[in-house]
């Protein structure tokens, strides 16, 4: 397994994409067959219930297509999005925006808000309130 994520690391690159979609195919294989073989074999009463967020959140990732919305792109951060920055050399960011609120003069924070989705907002925007 180690070595199927080792060729889905250079996906980009063109002599070797088709190699990085084989591996890509087959760990998908591999974890639907575990994720099957887990839910055949924990007791449906208390196990089950209790891992069902995590199981939800697995069965969601090996169904995600390329060109779907909502995609999952952290298993252990699942709020996590795609930011595009519109360079060369790194065209997305994954993570989540925050927006800061500070007075003018001091640069007391004043507020924070962690967004859920990605707002496309250029700059961060200031409080203009004086303490």
């Amino acid at each position: 397994m180690k070595s199927l994520r080792l060729d889905i690391r250079h996906y980009r690159h063109v002599k070797k994409r088709a190699k990085a979609k084989r591996a890509l195919k087959r760990l998908r294989t591999i974890a639907g067959v575990l994720m099957r073989e887990l839910r055949r074999k924990l007791p449906q009463c208390c196990l089950f219930e209790h891992y069902q967020k995590d199981f939800l959140l697995y069965e969601r990732v090996l169904k995600q297509k390329i060109k779907d919305t909502h995609k999952i792109y952290s298993l252990h951060e699942p709020q996590v999005y795609c930011i595009g920055k519109g360079k060369d050399h790194k065209q997305y960011e994954y993570g989540s925006k925050a927006s800061i609120a500070s007075t003018a003069k001091g640069n007391l924070i004043v507020g924070v808000v962690s967004h859920e989705q990605n707002l496309r907002q250029p700059h961060i925007t200031r409080d203009i309130a004086s303490c």
